[in-house]
């Protein structure tokens, strides 16, 4: 149990952390003058929940969340690429 409360707090405080920079990337998604701005506060919130489910699986012990993170980064790298592609085809055309 006191290795347990050791663990805790720690993942509370980093795990509040990262929700409370999420929500600042929020308003940057919100309020970013280009969609490049955009982008990259969507890319950066993802990133940070990548992150949370890492913590989760230590924490939780359970490696699902490890299999989760792992295809969540994949959509979080393929997303933009996809974005900007189409923005510079729709810029060319």
């Amino acid at each position: 149990m006191a290795g347990e409360d050791i663990l805790v707090n720690p993942l509370s405080v980093v795990s509040a952390v990262l929700i409370f920079t999420s929500i600042l990337c929020i308003f940057r998604v919100i309020y970013g003058p280009t969609a490049i701005d955009r982008m990259i506060g969507f890319n950066t919130i993802g990133t940070k929940m990548i992150v949370l489910l890492v913590l989760l699986s230590v924490f939780y012990e359970r490696y699902i969340f490890l299999d989760l993170a792992v295809a969540y980064s994949l959509i979080n790298f393929l997303g933009p690429l996809i974005l900007v592609r189409s923005l510079e085809e729709a810029k060319n055309a």
